[in-house]
Parts: structure tokens; sequence; C-alpha cells
């Protein structure tokens, strides 16, 4: 934008800034907690010299400390523009500053002459939130967003690869969705239903709920994604709120699979009792009218198939030795088609096991659900559930991936546990989405050397997290 200053005859336009990291993680990026320099690139668009041209940098805003005001360009020919990098900025963002904030800055520029203008810029603070990322490090690429919708933003597949496997094979989705739901009344999801999508689940903006992704992610993950959404959209919202997280490996061991991992909290005035939660998946594998589907209890598996590949979900949390709700295959011909979609009153029934078809009866075009609960969310409290979204050649090598990911989710870094190996320790347990901002737990603790559990209180508030100690 080129800001026009008749007074003088002289226009500066202010066409980059630059963020060099001088004390965080050199992503080029302003993060919470981070000392920075800034560049800022003026421009002389006037058609007179700029001699003694400086200016000085301030903002308003509270997660900004600013240690260096002041920059100098010097001279600045008709048409040239320069670079302040030998005399940066200098700046500090305060490390409980929520990913996405955007911070304004204004810069005061004078030059000699009595020439005197004010410009402006803002950064934003951490990874820039989006609709929609797709993971991609590994043998799969699988499309997660902001409100819970799988494959694409909506059944239009406008935007999104929906599920492929192998990587460079084609997409083997339809739509897919994560829903929850305790009867008929309440059903929140973003599934097509009557010919459009619902539209019940609703990205947050306090904490900023757009998909973050990370590459590489914490603990070693080689892509790992957030997002933040609520049922706020839903006519009979309870206050329930969605933090999302999804995560994939580059690792031939463990790359035909994407984790998603819920977690749901109720942030209303009422206890939620007989709460289901489950990922609706639309396969189309080949010819969608061809398609057949079973499931196995063992591993609360569901899958689809013509003749290769095979795509299906896994239930990871709670674990195996919690039976499933409900592994289901649904029959297009008697619950979608008629509907144009999948009615609320029948989803609930797939989600608490009143409707049961552990498989297909024969090729036609099937869906599954894998659905947990029940469970009871009273005020302030939260629960988690996870899946695997995987594929294979062939119902062996399924299953195989997904004893890998159940593996994975619940063991990873596994670390056997040695007696007589004790240390002393001081950690910090960090969530990456809080509606509080960013916290951290600090204690001292004697542990040996394995896999534990930390359950937090605090107020009406409740969190269980898992730790790897190595030593």
């Amino acid at each position: 934008m080129v800001l026009d200053y008749t007074a003088t005859g002289i226009y500066i336009t202010n066409i980059k800034t630059n963020v060099y990291d001088t004390g965080g993680n050199n992503n080029g990026i302003l993060d919470p907690g981070e000392t920075a320099d800034l560049t800022v690139i003026l421009k002389n668009s006037g058609s007179e010299i700029a001699n003694g041209v400086q200016d000085t940098l301030s903002s308003n805003s509270s997660y900004i400390t600013i240690n260096d005001p002041n920059g100098a360009y010097g001279t600045i020919a008709p048409g040239d523009s320069i670079e302040n990098t030998a005399d940066p900025y200098n700046v500090t963002v305060d490390p409980n500053t929520p990913e996405g904030t955007p911070i304004e800055f204004s810069l005061n520029v004078t030059a000699d002459g009595g020439y005197t203008t004010d410009l402006s810029f803002t950064l934003i603070v951490g990874n820039p939130g989006v609709d929609w990322v797709t993971h991609d490090c590994g043998n799969v690429k699988f499309t997660v967003t902001r409100y819970g919708a799988l494959g694409f933003m909506e059944s239009s597949q406008a935007e999104g690869d929906g599920f492929c496997y192998p990587i460079s094979g084609l997409n083997h989705l339809y739509y897919g969705g994560f829903a929850v739901g305790t009867d008929a009344n309440y059903v929140v999801d973003r599934y097509y239903e009557s010919g459009s999508d619902d539209t019940d689940w609703e990205t947050t903006t306090a904490p900023d709920g757009m998909v973050r992704m990370y590459e590489p992610g914490p603990d070693n993950r080689d892509e790992y994604a957030t997002a933040c959404y609520d049922d706020s959209n839903h006519p009979s919202s309870k206050g329930l709120v969605c933090e999302q997280y999804s995560w994939a490996w580059d690792d031939s061991t463990a790359n035909d699979f994407v984790i998603m991992k819920f977690v749901l909290r109720n942030e209303g005035l009422t206890t939620i009792n007989n709460l289901y939660a489950a990922v609706f998946m639309d396969f189309d594998i080949g010819s969608s009218s061809s398609n057949q589907g079973s499931s196995e209890a063992v591993r609360n598996l569901t899958w689809v198939y013509e003749s290769t590949p095979y795509c299906g979900v896994e239930i990871l949390d709670p674990p195996r030795d919690t039976a499933a709700a409900n592994l289901a295959s649904i029959d297009h011909a008697q619950y979608v088609y008629p509907y144009s979609g999948l009615p609320d009153n029948i989803q609930i029934q797939f989600m608490d096991d009143s409707i049961q078809n552990s498989s297909s009866d024969r090729p036609y075009d099937w869906s599954t659900c894998n659905s947990a609960g029940p469970f009871t969310l009273v005020p302030g409290s939260t629960v988690v559930v996870a899946f695997a979204i995987l594929s294979g050649d062939n119902l062996g090598d399924l299953q195989a991936n997904a004893d890998t990911a159940y593996n994975r989710y619940w063991n990873w870094p596994g670390v056997e546990e040695q007696a007589g190996s004790v240390v002393n320790n001081i950690f910090g347990v960090s969530p990456v989405i809080s509606r509080d901002g960013p916290f951290t737990v600090n204690h001292s603790f004697r542990l040996s050397q394995g896999i534990y559990f930390i359950h937090i209180e605090a107020g009406n508030r409740t969190q269980t997290t898992k730790v790897v100690w190595l030593k």
C-alpha cells in the first residue's frame, strides 16, 4: 500500500516486515516467550531524496515489551528501499500470549526538513491458524479441520485432500466427522444430513481454535496439529468444548495411519450424562457400490474394502480392555439415501448401540461408526477419546497397522521401568491448548524411569496427562 503524504511530496511505503529470532527457534515467526529483532523495509516512492530517515516503534499491546524502539535508515533516494538491518528493533513476547494473537505496531517515521508520518503493521504471534491442514509426512494423506469435519471441510469436497493411501494413490474417503451425542435432541457434528452438512461444532475464538500444524511436533512426532471448537452452534448447547489433536510419523514402521485425540470438557453449568463420542467415516474404495465392511471387537476396529486397500478406524482411547459402545457398518440404502444424509435420530442410535450391524451383508455403499462411551461430565471435568484413521494393503496389514498405532499411542516412546533407578527431577507439564492460556506445573518428584499419569485439579478444572520420564 502506498501512503500519500502530499504535504512534503515524499511517499514512504512499508512493503515488508522481517522477523529474525534471537532467542527462540529461528522459525521466522514471533512465538510466545521469544525475544526477536524486527526489521522493516521502507520505500521512498516520492521524487525527492529523504535524508536522515529514522523511526520509533511502539505498540499498545500488553503482550509486547519493546526493548529497543529506535531504527535508523539514513538516506533513501527516490524509488529506493532500505531495511534497518544495521539498527533493528528488539521486542519480547509475553510467554502467556495465546497463539494467533495479532499484535499491532506503529512506526513514527521522521526525516530531515521536518518530515514526519505514522505507519503501522500487524504481526501474528505464533503459528497462524488455518481452516484445515493435511497430514502427509508418512504413507497416507489425511485432512483435519477446525471443526471436526474429517477429510474435507464439507461433504462437497471443496477443501481438503480426503484420505489417500498410499500417499501417491487415490482418495478413498467421501467424507467423515467427529460427533458426540446424548440423545436425538443433542447430536453435535459437522456430518451430512438432509442434503447439507450440520454446523453444530463452532471454532472457538478464545482461545483461537483454528488449525495449527507443527513440523516437527512434540515427543518426536513428525507432524502435530491442533484445533479447538465447541457446541455453541447447536440449538441445545451444553457448553461442551472439544480440543482436537492429531499427529503422524514419517517412519516406515508407523506411517500408514494418523492418530486423532479429542479432549472433551464441560464448561457448562449442568452435568452432561450418557455422552457418546464417535467417528463416522464414509469410505469409498474403488466403486463405492461394490464396497464391503466389517469390524473386530478385540481391536475396536472397523474397516471398508473392495479388494485393496482396506481403510478403517480404530478406537485407541478408551483402551482395548474397554469395550466399544458400537462398531458398526452403516447401510446407505437403509439409513442414508432415504434421508439425503444421516439424520441425528439415526446417528445417535449407531452411537449408543441401539442399531447394531457389525458387518456388511453384500457389496454396496457402506459407512463406519466407531463409538465410545457413555461418559458423565460434571461441570469443569474432561474426558479423552482417541482414534486411529488407518489403511493397509489387506486385512492382515490393516490389523498390524492397528496394533502399531495402538502401541504408539499408549507407549510412545516406549520405556521399560528399571527397579532401583531413582533420580531427582524438576519438570513441567504444559498443555498445547488452554482456554485460560498456556500454563506450567512444576514440582519436585523422585521418579523411577517409566510412564506416569499426572492428575491435576485446579478449582473446578481437572486434567490427566501422560508423562514419560527418561533417565
